[in-house]
């Protein structure tokens, strides 16, 4: 079993605690760290909910890459689809909370959001420019 292989979840585990710090530490300076204690999901329910996505469409990418790598980009775009839907899903308490700082809560979903796809689709690239080498 090719260890290096897994290289990309290992990179996703390392951004993942080095921006949540990073988050954390700027909710802290920003003041609103005592804020977060009434949001729906606290930022390390929110990194751990997309990091175990992204864990998951990154190992089926691996796997998919393995079998056949002409169909990384589209298996990519079908899990991250996906995966939207069920970060709506996931994202729906907060829409439905009529609370003074959701706003704030949603931009923070948000923010998690989008670092995860981008790195998710860095990683991606990554692994089919791996393969075309």
């Amino acid at each position: 079993m090719n260890l290096k292989q897994y290289q990309p979840i290992l990179s996703l585990f390392l951004f993942s605690m080095i921006t949540l710090l990073i988050h954390k530490g700027f909710m802290f300076v920003i003041g609103f760290d005592q804020l977060e204690s009434q949001f729906v999901y606290t930022l390390p329910r929110l990194y751990s909910f997309f990091f175990l996505l992204a864990t998951v469409i990154l190992f089926i990418l691996i796997k998919v890459n393995q079998v056949s790598a002409t169909h990384v980009g589209l298996t990519f775009i079908l899990l991250t689809t996906f995966k939207m839907g069920v970060a709506y899903l996931f994202l729906k308490p907060i829409l439905q909370a009529n609370l003074p700082h959701s706003g704030f809560e949603k931009a923070n979903f948000l923010i998690v959001f989008l670092l995860f796809l981008a790195t998710e689709t860095l990683l991606t690239i990554r692994l089919i420019n791996n393969k075309q080498q």
